[in-house]
C-alpha cells in the first residue's frame, strides 16, 4: 500500500530504528486519512494504526511507537502522539495519565485519599482484623507464637526474682487457687527484677503473666496483687497480647507495602518482644481487662478497692521514684492525698514503662471505688472452684 492516493494529515520529527542495530534515521513520521502509519524515506509498507503501540505520556520525556516487525521510532513531540491517538481512538483514555499528572488538585486530591485510607486502615482495619485472627488462632499456636518472648525480656530487660523462696511459693499458692476458680490451666506465673519498667506486671502471648519485685513489694495485702493479676487474666482471655503482636507484624507489612523498605518491617518484627513492653494496650484493651478483673471480684466479693488502690500506687511508684524520694512514705502521702479527693497528678509518659501506657484516669479508678461501695464487698478470696 502506497501513500500516493492518501491524504497526510499529521507529521512528526523523530528517529527510526530497525530493532535489530543501534543505528537511527532521522525522518518523519506521518497519519494519512485512512489511519495508516508511514516513514518518509523508510523502505517500509504503511501499517494501520490498530497494529502499532504508542508509549504512555509521562511528563515530556520522549515517546515510542513500536512497530509489528520490532522497529521504532522516538519523537519529543508528544502533543502529535496524542493528536494521532485522538484522531483514531473513540475512548481518548491515553493521556488520562498524563492530564492528572498535571493537574495540582488532582495530585492534592489523590495524596489526601490515600492518606485518609491509609490511616483508616492503620487505626481501625489493623485492629480489626487482628482480633479476628488471634480468636482464630487455636491454643496450642499461639503459645507457639509467644514462644521465646520471656527469653528476650531477659536478655535485654529482667534479672532473676530477688523475692524470697517462702514469698513466691506463698505467691503461687494465692495464683493456684485463684486459676482453679476460673478453670484455667494454661496460665503460668514467673517473677522477674527490672530496674528499667519498676513496679509493673504484663501478660505474654504464650499465656505467662510476669510480675516484677518492686510490684509485689508495693502490695499490702495479697488481694492487691490479685486485682493486677485478674486484670492480667483478661487480657489472654482476650488476647490482647497476640493481636499486639499481629498487630505490629500487620503494620511492618504495611510499612513494607507502601515503602518497599523491607529492613525497616524487619527491625520491627524482630523487636516485637520488647515492643510488648513499650506499646502497652489500647484503651479499649485496658477497659476489657479492667471488665474481667471487676466482674470477677465482684462476683467472689473481693473488695474491687483493692485494684484502685494498687493502680494508685503504681502511678505515684514512678512518680516517686523520679524524685528519688522515700516510696513508701511517699506511696503514704500520696494514697492520704488521693483518699481527700485532692487526686494524683499523672507523671509525663515514659515508653520504657509499661503501666504508662494505662491511662490511670480518674474514671477508671473511681469506677473501682463506686463499684466497692455499692456491692459491699467482704475482701475474700474462693478456696474451691465453683
Amino acid at each position: 500500500m502506497t501513500v500516493d492516493s492518501m491524504t497526510v494529515d499529521i507529521k512528526i520529527t523523530g528517529q527510526y530504528s530497525d530493532g535489530k542495530t543501534s543505528h537511527c534515521t532521522e525522518t518523519l513520521l506521518y497519519l494519512t486519512d485512512e489511519d495508516f502509519i508511514g516513514l518518509e524515506g523508510i523502505d517500509e509498507e504503511l501499517v494501520a494504526v490498530a497494529a502499532v503501540n504508542f508509549s504512555p505520556r509521562i511528563g515530556n520525556s520522549p515517546r515510542y511507537v513500536e512497530f509489528p516487525n520490532g522497529a521504532h521510532f522516538e519523537t519529543l513531540d508528544n502533543d502529535g502522539i496524542d493528536h494521532i491517538i485522538e484522531r483514531t481512538s473513540s475512548k481518548r483514555s491515553h493521556n488520562l495519565v498524563h492530564k492528572l499528572e498535571k493537574s495540582k488538585r488532582w495530585v492534592l486530591s489523590t495524596l489526601l485519599v490515600v492518606i485518609f485510607f491509609g490511616w483508616s486502615f492503620i487505626q481501625f482495619g489493623i485492629p480489626y482484623f487482628s482480633k479476628e485472627i488471634a480468636f482464630m488462632i487455636p491454643d496450642e499456636h499461639a503459645r507457639l507464637l509467644g514462644d521465646g518472648v520471656l527469653d528476650s525480656l531477659d536478655e535485654h530487660l529482667m534479672q532473676a526474682s530477688e523475692l524470697s523462696k517462702t514469698r513466691q511459693q506463698d505467691l503461687q499458692q494465692t495464683f493456684t487457687v485463684l486459676l482453679n476458680t476460673l478453670d484455667l490451666n494454661n496460665i503460668r506465673v514467673v517473677f522477674r527484677k527490672s530496674n528499667t519498667i519498676g513496679a509493673n506486671a504484663l501478660a505474654l502471648p504464650d499465656g505467662t503473666i510476669v510480675f516484677t519485685d518492686d510490684l509485689i513489694n508495693l502490695a499490702a495485702d495479697n488481694n492487691e496483687i490479685i486485682a493486677v493479676m485478674l486484670h492480667e487474666i483478661g487480657h489472654l482471655q482476650y488476647r490482647h497480647s497476640l493481636r499486639r503482636v499481629i498487630q505490629g507484624a500487620s503494620l511492618a507489612l504495611f510499612v513494607a507495602v507502601i515503602t518497599g523498605d523491607v529492613s525497616t518491617s524487619s527491625a520491627i518484627i524482630t523487636g516485637l518482644p520488647v515492643l510488648l513492653v513499650e506499646s502497652g494496650y489500647s484503651r479499649d484493651m485496658e477497659i476489657e481487662a479492667d471488665e474481667f478483673a471487676l466482674q470477677y471480684m465482684l462476683r467472689y466479693a473481693i473488695d474491687p478497692a483493692y485494684f484502685s488502690t494498687m493502680m494508685q500506687k503504681l502511678q505515684v511508684s514512678r512518680q516517686c521514684a523520679t524524685h528519688q524520694a522515700d516510696i513508701q512514705e511517699c506511696l503514704r502521702k500520696a494514697i492520704e492525698a488521693a483518699n481527700e479527693n485532692q487526686g494524683i497528678t499523672q507523671e509525663k509518659k515514659d515508653i520504657r514503662q509499661y503501666f504508662a501506657s494505662h491511662p490511670l484516669t480518674k474514671e477508671r479508678v473511681t469506677r473501682f471505688k463506686n463499684a466497692a461501695t455499692s456491692n459491699g464487698s467482704t475482701q475474700a478470696l474462693p478456696s474451691e472452684s465453683p
